[in-house]
């Protein structure tokens, strides 16, 4: 019997709490340590099932008995702690995006890290392990459409998050329009050499006040000629709004929402079926749980992981030069080339 993983969570807030919630759930994981700036004694009160609660993550990785961390903090401090638990010899799945701030150069230094320590690097790009788009993309493999043409994704959240949440975890480019710039990236095969596209605040205003948006189109231009289509909400008022399209030389490809029932009533004066799941955490649960596992199957037997460092960088300048194609209102062209 393979042992369990030895893991330590480093951020519990909104998506670290999910990840830690999926960790236990999840029979190769021993998680030691939970950690987290805000941790006092309330804290340890409340996990006293884990052994170790700690401010610090520095503890973590000091832990020789440590295999793995998970790394949920606020985006602007992914890129320090990787850095930091490589040099510790220690595995690292790290929620995207890599950074909103740091340079292509300090990421393939950081990266470099990460292979002379001979460490995995799992990124959180959860939707690549979504059942519904693997099977696309699988089908997509097998040839079954042809050569792929043109991807369209809809990523729709139900509601308007707060602005000090959106300021820690990054505007609607950094934080969610990521997703879809990787999953496109990911379904065509083909690296994003051009973005052309559009944001407004159709539904909340004031978000201009800390430069953000809240419904955004794109047109995407891959290296292999094919095209993208990409559309963004922050409100979809009926819920968790996600579906993906994949045209090809032979054939389609759609994953449609996924919700609570199957069930639809026809009669003769109206239709009717359940709205899609409310929330990402329930849309995407199984992909969050079946994500962690593809990450420790990787350290354990040592396979490629699902999304690696250098999918960060593409998704990242994805994402820079949405929001530069935003606020200058003209295509982008997008580097191609990324060595570590």
């Amino acid at each position: 019997m393979t042992k369990k993983l030895k893991m330590g969570l480093i951020g519990v807030g909104r998506q670290g709490s999910n990840h830690y919630n999926n960790l236990l759930s999840i029979n190769q994981v021993d998680l030691q340590y939970i950690c987290d700036l805000k941790v006092d004694q309330s804290w340890k009160e409340k996990y006293s099932n884990i052994p170790h609660v700690v401010k610090d993550y520095h503890e973590i990785l000091e832990d020789p008995s440590i295999d793995a961390v998970l790394i949920a903090t606020s985006t602007d401090a992914h890129a320090q702690v990787v850095l930091d638990a490589a040099k510790a010899k220690k595995h690292i799945f790290c929620e995207k995006p890599f950074s909103l701030t740091v340079s292509d150069g300090e990421i393939a230094n950081i990266l470099r890290t990460v292979k002379e320590n001979n460490v995995k690097l799992q990124m959180g790009f959860n939707r690549r392990m979504d059942p519904q788009f693997r099977d696309i993309y699988k089908q997509i493999q097998d040839g079954n459409i042809g050569t792929p043409q043109v991807v369209k994704t809809t990523s729709r959240d139900p509601f308007v998050l707060k602005k000090e949440l959106i300021q820690r975890i990054g505007t609607l480019p950094y934080d969610f329009t990521i997703h879809d710039l990787d999953l496109a990236r990911y379904m065509m095969g083909s690296n994003i050499k051009e973005i052309y596209a559009k944001g407004g605040t159709l539904i909340d205003p004031t978000l201009k006040s800390i430069g953000d948006v809240d419904t955004i189109a794109l047109v995407l231009e891959f290296e292999n000629g094919a095209f993208g289509l990409i559309d963004n909400s922050r409100q979809a008022v009926f819920g968790y709004d996600q579906r993906l399209e994949v045209f090809g030389s032979e054939g389609m490809l759609k994953a449609e929402n996924v919700s609570k029932s199957t069930v639809e009533l026809y009669n003769s004066t109206s239709e009717s079926k359940k709205n899609p799941l409310p929330i990402f955490n329930e849309r995407y649960h199984e992909a969050y749980v079946d994500e962690v596992k593809s990450f420790i199957n990787s350290v354990q037997n040592d396979a490629p992981v699902v999304a690696d460092g250098v999918d960060a960088v593409f998704a990242q300048r994805a994402a820079i030069a949405t929001d530069e194609s935003i606020k200058t209102g003209k295509p982008v062209k997008l580097d191609t080339e990324f060595e570590v």
